[in-house]
């Protein structure tokens, strides 16, 4: 079955809406590529493992020689396929690398916790593989250890990183121009939610006994989220509930994308919260990893393009903006920062406003700036 949405579509297996009873992973189903008016198949190779996540590559099997770009999605409760128009959309181009972050309901507590800092040097790892010919595209909350990552990189390697850095929606200062979100996140203190939101996971999964953010906990907040926005007429999230304008809405319906949700660990849960929305470190010049501190002013190689919704109420213009106030070694000429009219949060990856606005943009802004970095 073809697509009715979007330029590129694929083939693909249906799943079923579980809402927070998910498996380790979710499988994005990337099987056949409708392009150019032919079909191409699509590979995907593992290109390293661990516990936590799967660093997966996708390619179109006709032997096109395309560059590689690494796509970051938040470890924020949502499964990466909530990407999956991205990804879909970045096929024709690229070589498609995905953080594919796994559901920790299913990783044994033996293997240890999984904080802010492990997250950062898994997106280092995934850098150091795929070479420095790349273009990077973070989004959300991945954008802070994504730049993080690039950052002490490049203060360790001088001019290391990759070509390209594209951040969307992403809270690098969440202070720039909070929202009802950001409001919410810093009223209560560090200390709740390293205490009364964590759980454990039950017996009769394989991670029995981890602390945890369950799943239930964060689809709770994200069904009175959709309530609040279904009041409001013509709103982005409400239609997209009920006028799917994703890639393949038959089969992955944004619903079900939406509502698909898995445990987070209890370490990041709150250090992210902490570092991030609390104390901002980034923002302030006060992050450090590994004991080392990030300095995003000694990125030069990159180029760096951040993209924000007018009407995004999660981040809100601004806040991803400021990374170009941070990044100071990026000359000017390979900086450029869009601000998408009438997109909510959600349009800037997913349906028409990511592939009629956000997609050229980045697209050309990669393929200009990976290789000549």
């Amino acid at each position: 079955m073809r697509a009715t949405a979007g330029p590129n579509h694929v083939i693909a297996r249906p799943e079923q809406n579980r809402g927070a009873d998910q498996p380790k992973y979710r499988d994005l189903a990337l099987e056949r590529l409708a392009y150019g008016g032919r079909g191409i198949g699509v590979s995907v190779s593992v290109l390293h493992e661990t516990p936590f996540y799967t660093l997966r590559q996708f390619r179109r099997e006709d032997g096109a020689a395309l560059p590689d770009l690494l796509v970051v999605p938040p470890l924020s409760g949502h499964f990466p396929i909530l990407l999956r128009d991205m990804v879909l959309d970045l096929l024709p181009d690229f070589r498609v690398a995905l953080m594919d972050w796994a559901n920790v309901r299913h990783v044994p507590a033996s293997c240890g916790a999984f904080g802010f800092d492990d997250n950062v040097d898994a997106i280092v790892t995934a850098l150091t593989l795929l070479g420095p010919d790349l273009s990077v595209v973070a989004l959300c909350q991945a954008g802070v250890p994504a730049l993080a990552a690039i950052a002490d990189l490049a203060a360790r390697e001088r001019d290391s990183g990759p070509g390209a850095l594209v951040l969307i929606a992403s809270p690098v200062d969440p202070l720039a121009r909070a929202t009802p979100v950001v409001d919410l996140i810093r009223s209560f203190p560090a200390f709740w939610y390293e205490t009364v939101p964590i759980d454990r996971v039950a017996a009769d999964h394989a991670g029995q006994g981890r602390r945890v953010y369950r799943a239930e906990s964060q689809l709770a907040g994200l069904t009175q989220y959709l309530r609040r926005h279904a009041e409001i007429a013509g709103d982005e999230l409400a239609e997209k509930m009920t006028d799917d304008d994703g890639a393949e809405p038959e089969r992955f319906p944004f619903a079900d994308l939406y509502t698909s949700i898995m445990d987070l660990d209890a370490r990041h849960f709150a250090e992210n919260i902490a570092r991030v929305f609390l104390q901002r470190d980034m923002a302030r010049g006060r992050l450090h990893v590994g004991g080392r501190r990030v300095d995003p002013g000694y990125i030069r190689r990159s180029s760096l393009l951040t993209v924000e919704g007018a009407l995004d109420d999660i981040a809100a213009p601004g806040q991803t903006r400021a990374a170009h106030r941070l990044c100071t070694g990026i000359r000017q000429e390979r900086r450029q920062a869009l601000v998408v009219p009438g997109c909510g949060h959600f349009g800037l990856f997913h349906g028409r406003p990511w592939r009629d606005s956000v997609l050229p943009v980045l697209r050309e802004h990669c393929l200009r700036n990976a290789l000549s970095g």
